[in-house]
């Protein structure tokens, strides 16, 4: 099917042994071999496993390998469609939300080891100094990602409804996805 590689996050379509059937463009980029789990960091891909076997929809938070040292983290939305027993997958990428916090900690980390900075440490451990602000606006960043991955759901699901009637099961996939993360972000 080729409207699924113009999907404009990671998305996969999996058979029941979590095999790739189809991927978008930047799903193939992530993929490391023919299973979904082959492109899982090891501990991530057992807790992946016992989470999908036990559930038919949902999300999971689970490491991705990458062509960067370490893994990355995403979201994992999934949906078992039981007439082709199918999985489809959407992956959102988490990175971007710990950046930030990893060079916060790299300069704190850099002042313990400091003495001369010991006072400006203290004054930033201070409770008036911690920026809710910045937590706020990353959560807010975050639904805003959620919410443009909903729009380009309905822009992907009105693309689909001129498909053959034998193809209309991927419209109602993405309005389960769409109702997946609307609930993801109810939750925040």
């Amino acid at each position: 099917m080729e409207e699924i590689y113009y999907v404009p996050i990671p998305f996969f379509i999996l058979d029941a042994k979590l095999n790739i059937l189809e991927s978008s463009s930047k799903g193939s980029k992530l993929m490391q071999g023919p299973s979904f789990l082959d492109m899982i960091e090891e501990e991530s891909s057992t807790k992946f496993s016992k989470y999908i076997h036990g559930h038919s929809s949902g999300s999971i938070e689970i490491n991705i390998k990458s062509g960067a040292v370490m893994p990355e983290l995403y979201d994992v939305y999934i949906q078992f469609i039981d007439f082709n027993q199918q999985y489809y997958a959407a992956l959102i990428s988490k990175a971007h939300n710990y950046s930030d916090i990893s060079t916060k900690l790299d300069r704190i980390q850099k002042q313990l080891w400091n003495p001369n900075h010991e006072e400006s440490f203290q004054k930033q451990l201070h409770p008036s100094s911690f920026h809710l602000d910045s937590a706020a606006g990353q959560i807010r960043k975050q639904e805003n990602d959620i919410l443009a991955a909903i729009n380009q759901l309905k822009e992907l699901k009105a693309a689909l409804e001129s498909l053959p009637p034998d193809k209309k099961h991927l419209v109602d996939q993405c309005i389960r996805i769409e109702e997946t993360l609307k609930n993801n972000i109810k939750l925040h």
